[in-house]
């Protein structure tokens, strides 16, 4: 079977191929066997009509079906000569041809995987990165444990200031915009935290309950909706209920109350935690950096589109559902999806190109898969939803989702070995 191919940008192959007469007339006669084995014409009984009526009664049937079939024939056997070629996509038909000669010819396009010229591990230099924990950063956590454990008790003697939690009537009205106000009758706010307008913030500063105060804000100039920007936003706050943060005393009962023992057990706790974040962190910075070494002179604008539009498709549909999780009102019809597009595809094509050095590596080095840590990923998902870890994983291979699975635990198995062999210490 005589074929070309022609490598275009993108990593784009064009093939054109021909099946002889002979070849093509052998599999039209199988189609119409199989055609006149069902057929039912008028005058004849069921699988028993003469060709000659078969070819007349279903010409085009025919015609259309031996088009796929010899497309598909002459795509088998392109891939199984070509053993390099490796397809990302089925082929794009540009035309499908009887000849004059009683010969089909076939023209497609197609992606294939790329295959770059890796560079010397041995060459590449991983910053030193510590990953000691030091008492500071143990007491800066336990901090933080700290005010996770506070209480908010009664304040309604006192006078409002910067770290109390206020309760509020807020309302709120846009200057032009009066029959559109905003209001929060159970409001609740930190006064002088970020999240709140400074307006405000600045407004309660001595406010005692049972007082009504007023704030005004100025929208940006630059604002998204239009109609609203640079227009004056006023408030009126009525404080229902003051409380006054109460921290927990850094000891064995602060320990005991999160299910440890004592305190030493709670810093043996948080500094087993902070290593391992330093430990990842440092396996992140050092992917980095061997990647890059490897991806120098590589054009990322060169790269397999289908890859590449798949990839930003999967980063702007998780930036849907986190929009929709966060709601505040936010209508996905009025997101500037291009504009999002144009952002994330910078991202979209570092981690195409990231993603086929991996494969690539994984291929050469011939790692496998990580089978053990594919069950244990799968153990701790059907413990968290409560469910049999068989029944789990019959429903993540129904959802298609196994591969991906065992592809990303392939990928971190290679990174790993990708750090290891740059001489990183992996754990």
């Amino acid at each position: 079977m005589p074929y070309s191919l022609t490598h275009s940008a993108n990593h784009t192959v064009e093939v054109a191929a021909h099946l002889d007469a002979e070849t093509v007339d052998r599999e039209r006669q199988t189609i119409i066997r199989s055609i006149r084995s069902k057929a039912r014409i008028p005058g004849f009984r069921p699988g028993k009509a003469p060709e000659a009526a078969v070819r007349a009664r279903f010409g085009e049937e025919i015609r259309e079906e031996l088009k796929e079939h010899l497309a598909s024939v002459l795509w088998r056997e392109v891939v199984e000569d070509e053993k390099d070629l490796r397809p990302l996509t089925e082929p794009k038909i540009s035309s499908l041809e009887f000849g004059d000669d009683g010969g089909f010819r076939l023209s497609a396009q197609f992606e294939v995987r790329p295959n770059y010229e890796i560079g010397d591990l041995a060459a590449v230099e991983l910053p030193l990165v510590s990953v000691e924990v030091s008492e500071a950063e143990v007491d800066e956590e336990l901090e933080k444990v700290r005010e996770e454990q506070a209480t908010w008790e009664p304040a309604d003697d006192a006078a409002a200031e910067d770290g109390m939690l206020v309760e509020a009537e807020l309302h709120g009205t846009v200057e032009g915009f009066d029959d559109d106000p905003y209001n929060e009758d159970d409001a609740r706010f930190v006064i002088g935290s970020e999240a709140v307008p400074p307006e405000i913030n600045e407004a309660l500063q001595g406010a005692r309950v049972g007082d009504e105060k007023s704030a005004e804000k100025t929208l940006p100039e630059d604002l998204e909706d239009a109609d609203r920007a640079g227009k004056t936003v006023r408030y009126t706050i009525a404080v229902k209920t003051l409380k006054r943060k109460v921290l927990p005393e850094i000891d064995d009962d602060l320990a005991t109350s999160i299910g440890l023992d004592s305190l030493d057990q709670l810093r043996e706790r948080i500094a087993d935690v902070l290593e391992s974040r330093k430990i990842a962190d440092r396996r992140s910075r050092w992917r980095r950096v061997v990647l890059d070494h490897l991806e120098q002179g590589i054009d990322q604008g060169e790269l397999p589109p289908t890859l590449v539009q798949s990839t930003l498709r999967e980063q702007l549909d998780r930036y849907a559902y986190t929009v929709a999780m966060q709601g505040g009102g936010v209508d996905p019809d009025t997101i500037n999806w291009q504009e999002i597009a144009a952002k994330a595809e910078p991202a979209a094509r570092q981690e195409v190109l990231d993603t086929l050095i991996l494969e690539q590596l994984a291929d050469s080095w011939e790692v496998e898969v990580p089978e053990a840590e594919v069950d244990a990923y799968l153990a701790a998902e059907a413990a968290r939803r409560h469910i049999p870890l068989a029944e789990h994983k019959a429903n993540v291979a129904a959802e298609n989702r196994l591969e991906s699975i065992r592809h990303a635990a392939r990928i971190a198995a290679t990174v790993d070995e990708m750090i290891h062999r740059a001489g990183g210490e992996v754990e």
